[in-house]
């Protein structure tokens, strides 16, 4: 992902000679050059600048920082909190007895307190509740933040300002608070790189990835969504997670300038991949275990990437006796040149946001063979053709695969990978950065709107064994009509969301949603609320209501009315008997 990021910032500055910012928010990152030292390993333009929230705050002036704005009324007695110094590090820490951090002090190069972070607000030496409070030289309070975001929010206010910009984030965990991050001058972006289910290998698409379940939740909030592949895209669709944002935008990769008619070994294949148990590397030993010629030599795999699994594969290769023929290099800078000399590649993942690597392999003429797999090498390779696709989690046809193309001849071999550069050539930095382009220009810096005073209120709710039945009336949108409305529920412990298309006639709004979009929410409770799309604005409010609203038909879930009068369904497990 950071690699991803990287590689497009410099595009963005190459090929639009524009000034680009990469924003970290990393203590770790304090400190460190990583523009020059990016830089001079050729993997940052010149034009690209790294910008680190702590680097900034430990070295601007008093009048800077006082550009950062509270969000709740400041209180002098924070600098009470103050942990005595230990050292001369610009950290010092605070844990309880079992090590979760309860505060952080930082402090300006210059030597002065510049912030408390204390994260026991409810109960001294119990985690509950935050405060982040920023200094001054007098060390008196310039502002304060009772959440990280509202603080990150701040930092973006001064370094954004008032210019219009495209803000495009590439991490998850940002992602699920950068959301509520809205700005007339600011078209914000989120780049989703990976599954956006928890189960990859299942067949269900209801249960939402845990570390990227805010962000998921709130899509419309975004002006732009860049999904990886269309696989990926329409699969989102079909849940509704979107109203309007969702593009198809590809990763970019580099062109190696393969050539096809270069002389290779036919047997000599290559692999980039972490020892993860996702990347189910095994298979691809097995699958080079399993052909026939291996025994002669004519097959062979390198496999570059590091990982726990390391162990794990070390005692497969030794046990199939195949430690002259499959070899574990580690993590190596600039890998992905071994598709130069390779003839054919293998991925094996359970699941890919998007297989990049595919399409390294194929811009350097290295044959890509590939499982059946989300998301989706066939979106980017044509079968016979310019790669090979091989039944999802399919060893004995993975081997047969292998063993077919080492049997092809060279003719039709130097074809497949003339077309494979062919076809690399649509994720080169030109077509994306396009791409890019061209979904950023459809976007305008026009108000967004601020529904504060949105209201639900229940009409009726009825509910039987196909599904719920359900009115609401809508209140407090000062004269605004939504573009597009939703009826949404979220498990309060796992990560189930999903939501329907609703119909608004006048200030009402009904909506039907089937039981089996939420059965698989066992044992546990789920809230309802009402979404509300209107421009580049996104507004969610809970469905407030009373019980008298309510007709239960289903022995599978309740809806009921909390203590606090929002509408809620409560499911019931029918192993439990009435005495357990």
């Amino acid at each position: 992902m950071t690699t991803v990021a990287l590689e497009r910032s410099s595009a963005f500055a190459r090929l639009d000679n524009r000034r680009v910012e990469i924003l970290t928010l990393s203590p770790e990152m304090k400190g460190r050059d990583r523009e020059r030292e990016l830089q001079e390993a050729g993997t940052l333009d010149r034009k690209v600048k790294i910008r680190n929230l702590w680097q900034d705050l430990t070295t601007w002036s008093d009048r800077k920082l006082r550009r950062m704005i509270g969000t709740v009324d400041p209180d002098p007695s924070a600098v009470d909190d103050v942990l005595n110094r230990s050292g001369r590090d610009w950290t010092e820490l605070r844990e309880d007895s079992e090590g979760h951090l309860l505060q952080v002090d930082r402090y300006h190069d210059r030597g002065h307190l510049l912030v408390i972070d204390r994260q026991d607000m409810k109960k001294r030496g119990r985690r509950g509740g935050r405060r982040i409070t920023l200094f001054g030289r007098d060390q008196k309070v310039i502002a304060q933040w009772p959440t990280a975001r509202d603080f990150y929010h701040a930092w973006l206010d001064v370094v954004i300002g008032t210019k219009p910009s495209y803000l495009i984030c590439d991490s998850a965990f940002v992602g699920n608070f950068i959301h509520e991050y809205r700005r007339d001058n600011v078209i914000l972006s989120q780049v989703i790189h990976s599954h956006f289910v928890d189960d990859v290998a299942g067949d269900h698409l209801d249960e939402l990835s845990g570390d990227k379940f805010g962000m998921l939740r709130h899509l419309d909030a975004f002006d732009v969504v860049a999904i990886l592949t269309n696989g990926q895209r329409e699969d989102m669709s079909k849940l509704d997670l979107a109203a309007r944002s969702m593009k198809t935008i590809s990763n970019l990769t580099e062109n190696l300038h393969g050539d096809p008619t270069a002389p290779r070994p036919r047997g000599q294949g290559a692999m980039i991949a972490r020892l993860d148990p996702i990347k189910r590397i095994e298979d691809a030993v097995l699958a080079v275990s399993k052909v026939e010629v291996v025994r002669s030599g004519r097959v062979s795999l390198d496999i570059f990437g590091e990982g726990d699994e390391r162990p794990v594969l070390e005692e497969l290769i030794a046990e199939n006796r195949l430690q002259s023929n499959v070899v574990l290099h580690g993590h190596t800078p600039g890998a992905k040149n071994a598709f130069l000399t390779s003839s054919f590649s293998l991925l094996t993942s359970h699941s890919e946001g998007q297989a990049l690597v595919v399409a390294e392999s194929m811009s350097a003429g290295c044959i890509p063979i590939c499982y059946d797999i989300d998301y989706r090498p066939a979106e980017v390779i044509d079968h016979g053709i310019n790669g090979f696709i091989v039944p999802n989690g399919d060893v004995d046809t993975l081997s047969g695969t292998i063993a077919h193309f080492l049997s092809m001849p060279e003719n039709e071999v130097r074809q497949m990978r003339a077309k494979a550069i062919e076809r690399a050539a649509d994720f080169f930095e030109e077509a994306v950065i396009r791409r890019w382009g061209s979904d950023l220009a459809e976007q305008a810096f026009t108000s967004i709107a601020q529904l504060k005073d949105a209201r639900a209120e229940l009409i009726s709710a009825s509910i039987d064994s196909d599904g719920i039945s359900i009115r609401v009336g809508l209140s407090g949108l000062g004269g605004v009509i939504p573009d597009d409305v939703f009826v949404s529920w979220k498990s309060r412990k796992s990560h189930f969301y999903g939501r329907v298309r609703a119909v608004l006639t006048g200030d009402m709004i009904t909506a039907d949603i089937p039981l089996s979009r939420i059965v698989r929410i066992t044992a546990e409770y789920v809230d309802f609320s009402v979404d509300l799309v209107v421009g580049r604005g996104f507004c969610r409010v809970r469905i407030a209501g009373d019980s008298d609203s309510i007709v239960n038909r289903s022995d599978r879930l309740k809806l009921y009315s909390t203590k606090y009068g929002n509408l809620s369904g409560t499911f019931t497990r029918a192993d439990l008997t009435s005495t357990s």
